[in-house]
């Protein structure tokens, strides 16, 4: 009778489990996140996949103010995914919904300084694992096995659904069709997002712009195309336009609108031979 009782009681325990399970995947939960950043630029974890899987989603509890949160490579630095957190949420939840290959090791980084928090010195121990994700270690630059930095709930599986997101229409070098860049130049890019029927230009949130991994520098607003509606026209830094190399022939900027409708638009690029 014991014996009867106590499977029962293990079914039990199995069903409650599996039916509080996140039914989209496998989540990594860290300590409270609660100390305030301290003047590193890029926070975050270095995780390496077990197994191929997706990165769908993580906990943001930042400090409210925009951000931009990247998907790194860790073995070249290349970005693979850059989603804008507009400013005013200080628990976002960020979906990434991107494929990861086994035994890679990637880096999950938030990019604005001064925009997060981080847990207790010696309260978790590494590695932090499941069967799909380890958590190799803290990072800010460079490894670091004592902090469990940024990111919180950290969710693998099979896939999210796509948030709406808008096509947007840019125009890089207003007035050029060939859009020639020097990535070795140190002044700015132009890039307009031109007013249509699917985006008002003048809705975009500034803070959410990403161009081809740079943020803007300045703005203004101008009637670009000359269809009687404003549009807003950017300047990037060539030199932090991270996601550009060579043999890049597009450029894409992603952003969000000031109720955190998130949009992507792409033009062509020349990237010019070094001298």
């Amino acid at each position: 009778m014991a014996s009867n009782r106590n499977a029962s009681l293990t079914v039990l325990l199995l069903l409650t489990l599996f039916w509080t399970f996140p039914a989209y995947g496998l989540v990594i939960e860290g300590p409270p996140l609660n100390l305030p950043e301290a003047g590193w630029s890029n926070f975050g974890l270095l995780i390496r996949a077990e197994a191929d899987t997706r990165l769908l989603s993580v906990e943001f509890p930042n400090q409210g103010r925009a951000d931009v949160i990247q998907l790194r490579r860790n073995s070249d630095g290349s970005v693979l995914a850059s989603i804008p957190v507009p400013a005013g949420n200080n628990k976002a939840i960020v979906n990434i919904d991107y494929p990861l290959n086994a035994d890679e090791i990637y880096e999950l980084v938030a990019t604005t300084p001064s925009n997060k928090y981080y847990g207790e010195l010696g309260v978790l121990s590494f590695p932090v694992i499941n069967p799909e994700l380890a958590v190799l270690a803290s990072y800010y630059g460079l490894p670091y096995n004592g902090l469990w930095f940024t990111f919180n709930n950290i969710t693998t599986g099979t896939g999210l659904t796509e948030p709406e997101q808008l096509d947007a229409v840019i125009d890089i070098n207003p007035g050029s069709d060939i859009n020639p860049i020097n990535l070795k130049s140190k002044g700015l890019v132009p890039v307009a997002i031109i007013t249509t029927d699917n985006l008002d230009a003048l809705t975009v949130d500034l803070n959410s712009i990403i161009f081809a991994g740079a943020k803007p520098v300045k703005w203004g607003v101008q009637d670009i195309d000359g269809d009687g509606n404003d549009d807003v026209l950017l300047h990037f830094k060539t030199g932090e336009l991270s996601d550009l190399s060579s043999s890049s022939t597009e450029a894409v900027l992603t952003g969000a609108t000031l109720d955190s409708t998130l949009f992507s638009g792409k033009d062509s690029v020349k990237i010019l031979p070094q001298k």
